[in-house]
Formats: C-alpha cells, sequence, structure tokens
C-alpha cells in the first residue's frame, strides 16, 4: 500500500480536508516539534473530527512524515522566492541586499524562531519527520544554490544554511536578536565574499 493514501481516488472535497490535516500536523511540527503530533492534537487544530486523522493516512508515522515534506517544501519554496528577487535585479547587488534575500532565504519570515530550530533539533529523534527533512534538503539547497548563483557569491547553500542556523542558535543561547546576530555574522564574512562578486556590465558597485 502507498505511504501517500487509502485506496481509492479521493475526492477535491477529501483531499483538501487531507491537506488541511498536513497543514495542521506541520505547524505543531513546527512551533514544538514532532513529539506533540498526536491525532487528537491534529484534529483540534485542523478543526475535523478524530476519525479524519486515521482514514487519510497509513499510521500516525505517515501523518508525520507528510507533515515534514510540508514543512521543508514551504522552506524550498521560500528560498526559491528570494531566488526569484534576486534573478531580477538589474544591477550588481549591494552587500546589504546580498544579506537580505539571503535571510529571506534561510529564515523564516517572522519569529519567535525557538521553536523553529527546537523542532529541527528533535527531527532527527522522529524517524518519519527526520526522513522527509532528509529527502526534502536537496530541493532546499537547490533553491539557496540558485540564489548564490544570481548574487554572484562564492559559496554553497550548505556553508550559507550552516552560517546562518551557527548565528541563530548563537542568538537564542544568549538571548539576542536572531536576524541582527545573523545579518551582522553574514556583514563579516561578506567583505571579502562581496568584494569577489564580479559587476554586470553597465553597472557600478552601490
Amino acid at each position: 500500500m502507498s505511504s501517500e493514501t487509502k485506496p481509492g481516488a479521493p475526492t477535491s472535497k477529501g483531499e483538501a480536508r487531507r491537506q488541511a490535516i498536513i497543514s495542521a500536523a506541520a505547524a505543531i511540527i513546527h512551533e514544538s516539534g514532532p513529539a506533540s503530533v498526536t491525532h487528537r492534537a491534529v484534529a483540534s487544530r485542523a478543526g475535523c473530527s478524530l476519525s479524519a486523522t486515521t482514514y487519510y493516512f497509513n499510521g500516525l508515522d505517515d501523518l508525520l512524515y507528510q507533515a515534514g515534506l510540508a514543512n521543508i517544501r514551504r522552506w524550498a519554496l521560500r528560498a526559491e522566492r528570494a531566488a526569484e528577487r534576486a534573478e531580477a535585479l538589474t544591477a550588481s547587488p549591494s552587500l546589504e541586499t546580498c544579506i537580505e534575500l539571503i535571510l529571506a532565504a534561510t529564515l523564516p519570515a517572522e519569529g519567535p524562531y525557538l521553536g523553529h530550530y527546537i523542532q529541527l533539533i528533535s527531527a532527527g529523534d522522529t524517524a518519519p519527520v527526520g526522513r522527509a527533512y532528509r529527502e526534502g534538503r536537496q530541493q532546499l539547497n537547490a533553491a539557496v544554490n540558485r540564489l548564490i548563483v544570481a548574487l554572484g557569491l562564492q559559496a554553497t547553500a550548505e556553508v550559507v544554511i550552516a552560517v546562518v542556523d551557527g548565528a541563530a542558535v548563537t542568538a537564542l543561547s544568549e538571548q539576542r536578536d536572531v536576524k541582527e546576530t545573523a545579518r551582522s555574522l553574514l556583514r563579516r564574512l561578506g567583505c571579502y565574499i562581496h568584494s569577489a562578486i564580479p559587476q554586470r556590465p553597465g553597472t557600478t558597485r552601490p
């Protein structure tokens, strides 16, 4: 049996309900970690019956896996939107523009960020979520690499994400502003990276 759905062609209403359940489980994972996902908690969050959370999935592990995929796909889409903004630039980007686009691609738009990093750390303790994040990482890395290419930076997605995540964890542990801490670190690293960015024809460096 597929890990996607129960047998049978889903109706549009049924698929909408299934997606609402996945979104509810994904939100719970993001806010408080995979361990907080139960059928009852998801049903309450999705505003559906308890039986619906079991009907559309092959057990809780299947729901956790689908929710994990939904989370990392959402993060990849966020990075893709940042890449699109970079690709639309008509002049060589300033260092500050590069930094803001990197932050837009690698951090949630708004805090608080503590829950985000707690669930990332705890994801490895829940096999279905860890597998989903591992499988979805390729899409996220591809989007961040696309951004890096558009900005002309000499880096890789793995390095950029690690720098931002490291700054965020440091900020959280020291009760500092996450975005400002990451921004400051990227600014220090970017001083020599940005100097190597080739200018676009007909432009001057800001």
